[in-house]
């Protein structure tokens, strides 16, 4: 019965991983430097707003004297300053009014919260960044030097997916060189598993750091296998036996893995599957087999959703 409402199963955790890590101490390297321009790329599915909203509470602990904000990019070509700017404040859940100027709303609003928190800084994600014009980017760097003007930093952290590439390719190409030297300087490129040790030590998470209900001795893998997890059973040791049906489900190369790695969304829902199916089947001398895994990969997603191009 507790199953059903199980947080695996609603996709309430997160796990950290090397590229999730870097991801972290990159932003943090920005927040401290008060560096704007960090600007992250990555395929679809790979955790990118998961690791925005892990860094944002990660922040909120970290940098009390720092005002973190997120917002997500929609396409709207042709959208007015005034519309970007009331979609953004409607992000940030701040009340707008037809009597005033949008933009100078939104630049007193980022101004107001870094004093709050104490400083004269303030973080900005935009998420889906790809999905921005030159002309909304031309946008933003008005609202950056207007709060600049004001002696407020507006540090921004572009994250999206391989088009956020192109916006900055063409971007340079219309001569806005000012936007390019504000908003995409340094870039950093997100990826999910590349090794079978990655897979492995992810896998390690379900068997100790991972509990329910909080606070109790239940990891997640002996929710779901508690006689083979009492017996010693590990989920860590079946990465060999994932690793092997996410290379024939996928077909993926080398290279690829280098680059890209596996999605960790489809991966999860992998990991979800295999779960559910054991828990059926669960005894002391459980263990996972290539029928098993190769059962839940294909449930999980079909084969070329597994792993990226490599281009993000």
């Amino acid at each position: 019965m507790l199953a059903a409402s199980h947080p695996m199963l609603e996709q309430c955790y997160f796990i950290e991983t090397d590229g999730t890590s870097a991801f972290y101490e990159i932003v943090c390297d920005h927040a401290i430097a008060r560096k704007s321009g960090l600007y992250i790329t990555g395929e679809f599915r790979v955790g990118k707003t998961t690791s925005i909203e892990n860094t944002m509470l990660r922040l909120k602990e970290d940098m009390p004297w720092l005002a973190v904000l997120y917002h997500s990019a929609k396409r709207q070509h042709g959208q007015s300053k005034k519309a970007l700017c009331d979609d953004m404040l409607r992000s940030f859940r701040c009340p707008t009014s037809t009597y005033q100027n949008s933009a100078d709303l939104l630049a007193r609003f980022l101004m107001a919260q870094a004093v709050q928190a104490g400083s004269k800084s303030c973080l900005l994600f935009v998420d889906e960044a790809q999905m921005l014009t030159v002309m909304q980017m031309r946008y933003l760097l008005e609202i950056w030097n207007e709060m600049r003007q004001e002696g407020i930093i507006l540090v921004t952290v572009m994250v999206g997916q391989e088009g956020l590439n192109s916006l900055k390719k063409l971007t340079s190409e219309e001569d806005h060189g000012a936007v390019v030297a504000r908003f995409f300087v340094k870039k950093y490129v997100l990826g999910g598993l590349h090794t079978v040790k990655d897979l492995k030590n992810y896998l390690a998470a379900y068997d100790t750091k991972l509990t329910f209900p909080v606070g109790s001795n239940w990891s997640y893998s002996r929710f779901f296998c508690k006689k083979a997890f009492d017996a010693g059973w590990r989920l860590e040791s079946e990465a060999d036996r994932l690793w092997k049906s996410l290379i024939k489900c996928s077909r993926a190369e080398s290279n690829m893995l280098l680059y890209a790695g596996f999605r960790l969304a489809f991966v999860n829902d992998s990991i979800h599957s295999f779960l559910l199916d054991a828990m059926v089947i669960d005894k002391g001398s459980f263990k996972g087999s290539d029928g098993l895994w190769g059962e839940a990969t294909s449930a999980a997603a079909e084969g070329d959703l597994f792993i990226g191009d490599g281009n993000g």
